[in-house]
């Protein structure tokens, strides 16, 4: 029987930080198993809703890019495993290349288009840590609303959360229409 999540749930601050703890987790088992970095996506949504049919439709296209992006890069997967909470959609691939290379990848795919930015596609290094961007000479992330950088945004709360997520909405109907 297909799990239904509960697009009405409020997400609290408890959950989102089990939620985060479960990511860490995940990805400490895969690369324990496997030896090889791994990928963890998850859409960029800011507030207390974090699933719906149209993000489900956005997650679901960001993993068909992620695959694309590997194979035309001949990067393999060795493990992959998708999840669904109210906290959001989660997909893992442990990759079988070095992490730089893969995070470079990403990146090509999060600065593809507007529906690419909403997408975060982190990649963990077998020794836990995260991929930086600014590893490979690229600046941090841009905000969604106003092009200045996103964690200046998110930290200074320059934005009304209801308006970000109207903007991700309208970018995910833009996508699905093209």
């Amino acid at each position: 029987m297909p799990k239904i999540l509960d697009f009405e749930h409020e997400v609290t601050v408890p959950e989102m930080m089990e939620a985060r703890d479960h990511r860490v987790e995940m990805q400490r088992s895969i690369i324990g198993n496997t030896g090889h970095p791994v990928i963890c996506f998850m859409l960029n949504v800011p507030g207390p809703h974090k699933v719906s049919e149209d993000f489900s439709w956005a997650f679901h296209e960001g993993v068909s890019r992620i695959k694309h992006k590997l194979e035309a890069n001949d990067f393999r997967i060795v493990y992959e495993e998708t999840e669904e909470h109210v906290t959001g959609y989660l997909f893992y691939a442990s990759v079988d290349s070095d992490s730089v290379s893969i995070k470079k990848a990403m990146c090509e795919i999060e600065e593809a288009d507007r529906l690419g930015r909403i997408f975060d596609i982190d990649v963990i290094k077998t020794d836990g840590t995260k991929v930086s961007r600014e590893e490979f000479g690229m600046g941090p992330r841009k905000c969604l609303m106003c092009e200045e950088e996103a964690h200046f945004c998110a930290r200074n709360r320059t934005h009304k959360v209801s308006d970000m997520v109207e903007e991700i909405k309208r970018i995910i109907r833009d996508a699905k229409s093209t």
